[in-house]
């Protein structure tokens, strides 16, 4: 009697074990969904990993900016820290690789110094090819303001400017080489005209050829016989 007994408490001893852990499995599916993703995280942004230095215990990951998805700040860059410690448990820890553009799910850890961690390690950094979802996303949780649309529009208007200014100052470069080559040629020109005048001038020297000589002798000849 008293075995049977122990069976119910064994029983219930193993499903309180095992609670938690199926309570974790269905957290850990529930992370990899951007709905969830969306509404845990305190920012979310599009970059380029610029830079990744390993400090042992811990990495920081360099991000440069392309886009803010939700709840901007005036950053050009910011930093993701991923514990790496032996004292961590770092196998749920996102991975980067330099020059990767990505789209990452982040929460605030030091905002003035502009560092953040990955939300739910791994499953928060996704592809930049999610953009679209996690905007639709954002705009069904209410968190798409004209703000991020703003910001965005700044930036690009931002690039569009930079452009324009480029091919403005080629313009101006091209404008000032035409006008340094049409001097050249013109005092190039001027040179030649002068160099032709000098040489013409000995031609144009009045001279008396011998015919006019001959000529002006028997005219003088012709009068001097009609005055004898």
């Amino acid at each position: 009697m008293k075995r049977r007994n122990l069976y119910p408490i064994l029983l219930t001893l193993m499903l309180l074990l095992l609670i938690p852990n199926l309570a974790a499995a269905m957290l850990v599916e529930e992370a990899t969904k951007i709905p969830y993703q969306v509404n845990n995280s305190d920012r979310i942004v599009i970059g380029t990993v610029s830079k990744i230095i390993d400090y042992g215990r811990y990495t920081i990951i360099t991000i440069t900016v392309n886009e803010w998805l939700y709840n901007p700040l005036p950053a050009k860059t910011i930093q993701v820290r991923i514990e790496t410690g032996s004292s961590y448990w770092t196998e749920d820890e996102a991975e980067f690789t330099l020059n990767e553009h990505v789209l990452i799910m982040l929460k605030d850890s030091d905002v003035d110094k502009q560092l953040f961690s990955v939300t739910f390690g791994f499953p928060g950094k996704r592809p930049a090819a999610d953009r679209d979802a996690v905007i639709e996303e954002l705009k069904a949780q209410g968190k798409w303001t004209e703000e991020n649309q703003t910001g965005n529009k700044t930036n690009e208007t931002g690039i569009v400017e930079n452009t324009k200014t480029e091919n403005e100052q080629e313009d101006q470069n091209v404008d000032s080489i035409n006008d340094t080559k049409t001097a050249e040629n013109t005092e190039t020109a001027d040179e030649k005209e002068e160099s032709s005048n000098q040489t013409q001038k000995p031609n144009t020297t009045p001279f008396m050829s011998p015919v006019s000589v001959i000529v002006a002798l028997l005219g003088a000849i012709v009068c001097l016989k009609r005055k004898r």
